[in-house]
């Protein structure tokens, strides 16, 4: 990285503890990200890869700084409550508030000043729904003039960011002609940065090369996230998931903010997180890092990922094919959406 990235990332992170973004690993240190060679490796050179990520890290952190600072708007707990004011979207279960739009607003503006030419989907820019959030993202993969498409979730995780609980992040990802190039998970109330460029690894906070946990080869052994969807159709399916994993892992987790438990996953902090439905800002980033750190992503049915992927697995890859088995056994791979 040239003196002027540095400095820059420098700037935006004084005061926190993500380090500059200063060593990526070589073509050679690479195991399984050596071979994902791709097209986009000849438009988009190393440094601008870099200079997307100075960017993004530095609008995840001020989407994180809304986060700290709201943190519990609408508990009742203490002296946290500010307002109760925030809307359903879809179910009681897929709220917004205000602070999502502000967030995303101050992430936006970072990003087009930096790359005007470059396209933005942002989930508080879509309408409420399972089918809006699907077709946003085709029409923004097929629209955008640069082939660049920035994605970004200001806060995700919103019930458990109104409620208090610090069980939420932010996401911001970059796809490049169909090709995710640079993902980043900010988690505001640890301080902890994750991130990754393709084929060059994935990092916590610019410096910890992070890896799965690949000695955990059984399912016996694993502690695993199910998906905890607003559908009711997807709810039913993911609790057979949930019954049919009980017995065969050693833990089971509903977070709900795929943002915390993709980034996990990538720490070897957690083995696997399966889900339905997720859009498109709930999952790249984080199914980008898994694949740098050494994981693995799929669609529940085994396919290979791709961004448009909703209903996914992801694992640090030895428990991977256990927990599919799992779930088909469990019809637990699939559901048709509700119309109510």
């Amino acid at each position: 990285m040239n003196i002027k990235l540095a400095s820059i990332l420098l700037g935006i992170t004084k005061g926190l503890s993500v380090r500059p973004l200063t060593r990526l690993r070589s073509s050679s240190q690479l195991s399984s990200s050596a071979a994902d060679k791709s097209t986009w490796q000849q438009d988009v050179s190393l440094q601008e890869c870099q200079e997307i990520m100075v960017v993004a890290q530095q609008a995840a952190m001020v989407a994180g700084k809304t986060i700290r600072s709201h943190l519990g708007c609408s508990s009742e707990v203490g002296g946290l409550k500010e307002s109760t004011d925030f809307k359903v979207k879809t179910t009681i279960k897929d709220i917004v508030t205000q602070y999502d739009s502000q967030a995303q607003h101050a992430v936006e503006d970072i990003i087009r000043k930096s790359f005007p030419e470059h396209s933005f989907l942002g989930e508080e820019n879509v309408a409420p729904g399972a089918a809006a959030s699907e077709q946003a993202l085709v029409d923004a993969l097929q629209e955008t003039p640069s082939g660049f498409v920035w994605i970004c979730d200001p806060i995700d995780g919103t019930a458990n960011f109104a409620a208090g609980l610090p069980l939420c992040g932010v996401t911001v990802s970059v796809i490049f002609k169909g090709d995710p190039i640079v993902g980043v998970i900010y988690d505001p109330n640890s301080d902890e940065m994750f991130s990754a460029i393709r084929g060059h690894g994935a990092y916590l906070n610019n410096n910890i090369p992070l890896v799965v946990a690949k000695t955990t080869t059984d399912i016996k052994d694993a502690i695993i996230n199910a998906g905890c969807p607003s559908d009711p159709n997807a709810f039913a399916v993911s609790m057979k998931g949930v019954l049919a994993l009980n017995s065969k892992c050693r833990g089971l987790r509903m977070i709900a903010c795929s943002a915390l438990t993709t980034a996990w996953i990538a720490a070897g902090r957690m083995t696997a997180h399966f889900g339905y439905d997720l859009s498109s800002w709930d999952l790249v980033a984080g199914a980008l890092i898994i694949h740098e750190a050494g994981g693995r992503v799929t669609d529940l049915d085994g396919s290979p990922y791709k961004v448009t992927t909703r209903n996914m697995l992801c694992s640090n890859g030895a428990i991977h094919d256990q927990v599919l088995k799992a779930l088909k056994d469990a019809d637990a791979i699939a559901f048709s959406r509700s119309t109510s």
